[in-house]
């Protein structure tokens, strides 16, 4: 993967922060707060015999799990409950990439009190913080899009933020991701941990936090899952408005959006993503990716998934994915 030296976008530590974060105090500490799966810091460390990652044990119940990857190599998944971690190294320069992999859907996320807060890096070393690529997406959904339920049935620990679709999408692409997706949630449904709707979450990472939405060269959307309750005219409107709502908050982005993979509301969505300008629709029928449960991809079906919808996007956005 490419990536680039750059300059932190925080004032909390030397790194680069990349999806949905704020700056928070919590116990009183100065942290990087994000209640998202796959949100993510990079840095780079150099003359160092160790680096120390500390994230705040924020769980309700079981512990939130993070994923970390050096110089591209496979993750190595840490509780956060068991922190602060020691990476022990060997003087050279590494790319050091954390993702934050999964949470119960039992945390009360969005009432600020629990998710990801990154509270330091420490080392004897020296660090940089890193940037991914050239280019950038967001993804819209539920807990598919998170990375809910991809390698089991146990929360938290079994969920993926780091290798499901958007992820291994992303990775395809070199390009960053921002992740706007909760368990559960829907155009018109709450989702868990207190979290409101899809329309009330664009623009906050919980009930005390706004978030200015980041402009990115694609935004993809990946609704009706949950949606199930509403009828095809509701839906309908939803919809529209939701697909309004998008562009108006993303007015430079390309927008695209997918069927969802258990083709709920296929023919809904087909019909109104046409009567969108510079809306593309991706089909996802003949995908038949492997499930966890029956909805929630596995591992083998969000690497089919993502290769697929990277393919996709390159073939959409030839001007974007030149490299």
């Amino acid at each position: 993967m490419k990536y680039q030296l750059t300059t932190a976008n925080n004032p909390v530590m030397p790194a680069y922060f990349q999806g949905r974060w704020a700056i928070k105090t919590i116990k009183n500490t100065p942290v990087m707060f994000s209640t998202n799966l796959g949100a993510e810091f990079w840095f780079q460390v150099k003359q160092a015999s160790y680096v120390t990652i500390s994230l705040l044990d924020l769980a309700a119940t079981a512990s939130a799990w993070v994923a970390i990857q050096i110089d591209g190599l496979p993750y190595q998944r840490v509780a956060v409950k068991t922190m602060p971690f020691r990476l022990t190294l060997d003087g050279q320069a590494h790319v050091i990439r954390v993702v934050m992999s999964g949470n119960t859907d039992q945390d009360p996320v969005w009432d600020g009190t629990s998710g990801f807060a990154v509270e330091a890096l420490q080392t004897d070393g020296a660090l940089h913080a890193v940037k991914l690529g050239q280019h950038s997406l967001t993804f819209i959904g539920d807990s598919i899009t998170a990375g809910c339920w991809v390698a089991g049935k146990t929360p938290a620990e079994d969920y993926r933020g780091e290798a499901n679709y958007a992820a291994i999408a992303s990775d395809q692409l070199n390009a960053r991701n921002v992740r706007i997706a909760y368990s559960a949630v829907g155009v018109n449904k709450p989702g868990k941990g207190g979290v409101p709707p899809l329309p009330n979450v664009l623009t906050a990472i919980d009930s005390q936090t706004p978030w200015q939405p980041t402009p990115t060269d694609i935004v993809v959307i990946n609704v009706g899952t949950n949606d199930g309750l509403e009828s095809a005219e509701s839906f309908t409107a939803l919809l529209k408005q939701f697909i309004n709502q998008v562009q108006i908050l993303y007015p430079n982005s390309r927008i695209a959006v997918l069927v969802p993979f258990n083709q709920r509301f296929d023919r809904v969505i087909r019909t109104v993503v046409p009567e969108f300008m510079a809306v593309q629709l991706i089909e996802t029928a003949d995908w038949e990716p492997s499930t966890t449960d029956g909805v929630h991809l596995d591992l083998a079906g969000s690497q089919a998934v993502g290769h697929a919808l990277a393919a996709v996007l390159r073939n959409l956005y030839p001007e974007i994915f030149t490299d």
